[in-house]
């Protein structure tokens, strides 16, 4: 069973080396594939990739023009070759690792309908603040009642399916509500959804910024969640 695992990069030319090296336990099986999506980026992040093109499981996809996390995502999909396809950040606060882990969860190779997804746990032990629980908290109350079925810890990664789930995938979203259509398509599909438990650590970030840095951010940023879920909610077929 091939695993690929797309992870978008946007200005992370700190974290190339880094996220390469740490990928090393999943790309020590050469079924499995890694894809590593210049996601337009401004700085050298495409020239880091590039200094790893040796591994020969190793993919490089490149976007010109920024165009949101979620389009980064489809482009590496795209580009993918595996049965089971994933996605995860390339930020070093999650493990890309978490994706075997996950993928143990796949009782056999001819299982299609399936979404396996990580939960957050200790969530304040892992550097999280008050306003970064309450926002979190505060999407899976809305979300929940937005699509009318239990949705929680939406953007919690690695994401996990079959590529046969992703052919069925019509007009996803460009920007970070890919988290929710994932999740919200699936539920509606009826597929089994399992949730495994993974630590994502705020201060493991080794260079550049998050979107949801300083409070300002975050509120432009959970507004902006809120309009496009909206929007989602009533073109989800």
């Amino acid at each position: 069973m091939k695993i690929s695992l797309v992870i978008p990069c946007y200005n992370e030319e700190g974290n190339i080396d880094s996220l390469v090296k740490k990928c090393e336990r999943f790309l020590s099986s050469k079924n499995n594939q890694l894809v590593l999506v210049n996601n337009g980026s401004s700085d050298d992040t495409e020239k880091k990739i590039d200094e790893h093109s040796n591994i020969s499981n190793l993919k490089k996809v490149n976007v010109s023009k920024n165009q949101g996390f979620g389009y980064g995502v489809l482009q590496g999909l795209l580009a993918s070759s595996g049965e089971v396809l994933s996605y995860t950040h390339a930020d070093m606060q999650t493990d890309p690792n978490d994706v075997l882990e996950g993928a143990r969860f796949i009782e056999n190779e001819n299982d299609t309908n399936f979404l396996i997804k990580g939960k957050r746990i200790n969530k304040i032990k892992n550097n999280w603040n008050t306003l970064d629980l309450f926002v979190s908290y505060s999407m899976t109350i809305f979300e929940s009642l937005l699509f009318q079925q239990m949705l929680y810890d939406i953007h919690a990664q690695p994401v996990i399916f079959h590529k046969d789930f992703f052919k069925l995938w019509k007009l996803p979203p460009n920007d970070m509500i890919l988290d929710v259509y994932t999740y919200a398509f699936a539920k509606k599909k009826g597929y089994k959804i399992l949730r495994f438990p993974v630590t994502f650590d705020k201060e493991k970030r080794l260079s550049g910024k998050g979107n949801n840095d300083t409070l300002v951010k975050t509120i432009k940023g959970s507004i902006e969640h809120l309009k496009s879920s909206i929007v989602l909610r009533f073109n989800l077929k």
